[in-house]
């Protein structure tokens, strides 16, 4: 039989674990909100909700907006955000999401973002693997958007135009290759988008694969990819779902970090 300090502790979490679930779609909000809207998004009953926001009240966290029955966000939890934001540098964050996918797939990790004024990615952020073989790249030059996950990755949450844009300035990476045919690109981006990550091998460097997964920012509008490059000789086709499934979990953290809405799937189409 559970004692009652241990059913009191369990008690203790699930309360936490609500207030942390409203807080997080109350963050979500773009206006104010009404008690039923957020109890149908939290999944919970309207009293609980209720008594919760009231608790919330109490510490500034959440506001009463236009009655008792609306709501917007508190000017504590502002300032609590407020804090955060200019206390750590999305450097750490980055950095510190990347160390986490490592140490699960003890693969190099990379992340690439992405550059619109030039239409082009570059490798802004890493954290190496425990093998001595690897890949080093040149850290903050940018890329062409055509060539490997990390720049196809991107390319498919940009609208077509942009695709057609990229296909027309490739001359300027003074890339070997010819690019690739139109239709061709625009179906490789296609499965991207319907996969929910980029994977290639050899097109930007010989014996690269690539596996990276899309980032978002706080609009879900594209803000760079995250997975790992490693070396052909180390690499299986047993290995890729793996792979992709570290790199689209970690990236979606960052993009939960950036502020992108939960609810947008990775796969949704741009254009």
């Amino acid at each position: 039989m559970e004692s009652p300090s241990a059913a009191h502790s369990t008690s203790d979490t699930g309360t936490v674990a609500r207030i942390a679930l409203l807080l997080r779609l109350a963050a979500e909000q773009r206006d104010a909100f009404s008690l039923k809207d957020i109890a149908t998004s939290a999944a919970l009953p309207v009293p609980t909700v209720y008594r919760l926001l009231d608790l919330m009240a109490r510490e500034g966290l959440i506001a009463h907006e236009g009655g008792r029955r609306g709501y917007r966000i508190g000017t504590e939890l502002y300032r609590i955000g407020s804090l955060v934001k200019a206390n750590t540098p999305l450097s750490k964050v980055i950095h510190a999401i990347l160390v986490e996918a490592v140490s699960e797939i003890d693969e190099t990790c990379h992340f690439a973002q992405f550059l619109p004024s030039q239409l082009a990615i570059m490798f802004d952020a890493s954290v190496e693997s425990s093998h001595p073989l690897g890949f080093r790249w040149h850290m903050h030059k940018p890329l062409s958007l055509v060539w490997g996950a990390s720049g196809r990755t991107v390319l498919a949450y940009l609208p077509e135009e942009k695709m057609d844009q990229a296909l027309a300035e490739e001359s300027k990476w003074s890339s070997p290759k010819e690019p690739p045919k139109r239709e061709d690109l625009k179906q490789a981006l296609s499965t991207i988008r319907e996969l929910g990550y980029g994977f290639t091998r050899g097109e930007r460097v010989p014996e690269a694969v690539s596996v990276l997964a899309p980032v978002f920012d706080e609009n879900n509008s594209i803000y760079g990819a995250l997975g790992f490059v490693i070396p052909e000789p180390r690499f299986d086709m047993a290995r890729l779902e793996p792979l992709a499934a570290v790199a689209k979990k970690y990236a979606q953290q960052l993009s939960s970090a950036l502020g992108a809405p939960r609810s947008s799937p990775a796969s949704s189409n741009p254009r």
